[in-house]
């Protein structure tokens, strides 16, 4: 018998990440704490866009033109503190629940926890370690 792993982003598909991250965009957005952070985004569904790019490829998938992201580049400017990343996290795991199995849910909130991790260490603590 062969076994075959199924990658991540072949168990939630493409649009499905689409899906997700278009939803917690819009949580993002409307959020009194959080949604300044993305005012000055002009064009928001090519950062949309993006960053479902971003997650499909971090969840295995591959892109003729995978997008290029400098997250702490890009997040360090902004004046980003615990809290902002608590409120985040919380919009990401009610999105995920919202529109995933339980199962798939966990497995990307397992990956968020991990960035937001790197980025609270980074960005709101400023150590590189």
């Amino acid at each position: 018998m062969k076994r075959t792993l199924q990658p991540l982003c072949d168990k939630i598909g493409h649009e499905r990440i689409k899906a997700v991250i278009h939803a917690f965009y819009g949580k993002l957005r409307s959020d009194a704490q959080l949604g300044h952070f993305f005012a000055h985004i002009e064009d928001f569904s090519s950062h949309e866009a993006r960053i479902s790019d971003f997650w499909y490829t971090a969840m295995g998938g591959r892109l003729e033109h995978p997008p290029q992201v400098d997250m702490v580049g890009k997040h360090f400017p902004l004046g980003i503190q615990d809290a902002d990343i608590d409120r985040w996290l919380e919009h990401f795991r009610a999105t995920t629940a919202e529109h995933l199995e339980p199962g798939l849910a966990e497995q990307w909130v397992f990956m968020a926890e991990g960035i937001a991790g790197r980025l609270r260490q980074i960005v709101v603590h400023h150590q590189l370690r």
